[in-house]
């Protein structure tokens, strides 16, 4: 069997994703595994804070054993800009399917599933379906794209590209709403390499009282603030490139954005977890999604988030999602005095657990999926819960 994946994230990137793992737990199995980097280009190499991989570029170079990797850097891609030039560039950023390369296209017609990210690579599903024609597509959702700064080309592209996917797997409940009744969306949470969890680490703590905020998703730096200031016993370390305050606080470490195996140990070691997340629309999916829940979740962390993100679970202390210092700071004290050996982890799941459910093929047509069968394929994948 061949799987081709694509993704915004860089095959060898420090920090993994789930299309990492997929990679190399399939190619273990025996399988081939095609990992497709999308969503960069010449156009934007002179931009500041502009997505740069490592090359080479625009060829296939081997990844891993049964793994390759394309990192595909085209004359220019879909970028958001501002309103008034997005319009402008609209034309010319919809003829991106058409720089697709033939080295990639002779790889599509030997898969046998295509996987595509949210992002960038949407705006090419039409013409994969059209080359890869005896592929199952599947569509994983790591966040909503409104959330992100996307073209609002990528957005359109994610619409019309529903009636394409043998499945749509969302990482959160609440996600399943965003799409048409009859599409063939399935819940599959996100995982956790438990065996890296599960090996000794040294305590990297100097001291006791430890709490951790990891990623600077919707990073809502006033939440460590009052924390700081509140509980100057405490010491608070941050991980992540824009996990940073204004003013810098003596009990505040920002560690920066670090590879996942240093920043393991932190994660056992911590007393609670942090998810400083700021309101923003359509962010209820966060409650599930997160991957820093799940991995606080694991640790058996008390976590503190916003009443938005805590979905009913007893080991999270919601505070008010305007942040109110008061609230912030009781559902820290409620974090300092719970149970952890009470927390359930039975429910997470692994990445090997993730894979099993998201590449099951099935025989039969999903029953969810009206669609046009014309449209792509006969078989659909099995959109169990």
């Amino acid at each position: 069997m061949r799987v081709f994946l694509v993704t915004g994230h860089d095959a060898n990137a420090s920090r993994k994703t789930g299309f990492h793992y997929w990679t190399e737990i399939l190619a273990k199995r025996g399988v081939e595994v095609d990992f497709m980097t999308v969503g960069m280009s010449l156009a934007t190499s002179f931009k500041k804070n502009s997505r740069r991989f490592g090359g080479p570029y625009n060829r296939w170079m081997p990844l891993v054993p049964n793994a390759q990797r394309f990192t595909w850097r085209p004359v220019f891609h879909p970028f958001a800009l501002k309103p008034g030039l997005d319009k402008l560039t609209w034309p010319i950023f919809s003829l991106y399917p058409r720089l697709l390369p033939e080295a990639v296209k002779a790889r599509l017609r030997e898969a046998d599933i295509v996987v595509v990210e949210s992002g960038v690579g949407l705006t090419l599903v039409k013409q994969f379906a059209r080359i890869a024609k005896r592929a199952k597509l599947i569509y994983t959702v790591s966040d909503r794209l409104e959330t992100l700064s996307f073209h609002p080309l990528v957005l359109a592209a994610e619409r019309e590209a529903v009636p394409y996917f043998d499945m749509i797997r969302v990482p959160a409940m609440a996600m399943k709403a965003d799409f048409p009744a009859t599409a063939p969306v399935t819940y599959i949470a996100q995982g956790l390499d438990k065996t890296a969890f599960d090996q000794p680490h040294e305590n990297p703590y100097g001291q006791d009282r430890n709490a951790i905020s990891i990623g600077d998703m919707l990073f809502n730096a006033p939440v460590i603030e009052t924390l700081a200031r509140q509980f100057p016993d405490w010491t608070f370390h941050l991980f992540g490139k824009g996990a940073r305050l204004p003013q810098p606080l003596p009990n505040v470490v920002e560690h920066g954005e670090q590879p996942f195996a240093r920043l393991l140990p932190y994660l056992k070691f911590a007393d609670i977890g942090i998810a400083p997340y700021r309101e923003a629309p359509g962010v209820d999916y966060i409650s599930q999604s997160s991957l820093k829940m799940i991995q606080y979740t694991y640790c058996r962390l008390p976590i503190v988030a916003p009443a938005f993100a805590a979905a009913g679970r007893e080991h999270v202390m919601p505070f008010a999602t305007d942040a109110d210092p008061a609230s912030v700071s009781e559902a820290f004290r409620r974090a300092i005095a719970f149970d952890r050996q009470s927390i359930d982890r039975s429910n997470v799941l692994s990445w090997s657990d993730v894979t099993d459910r998201i590449f099951t093929l099935d025989t039969a047509p999903c029953a969810a999926a009206a669609t046009d069968s014309n449209l792509h394929g006969g078989q659909r994948l099995a959109a169990s819960e």
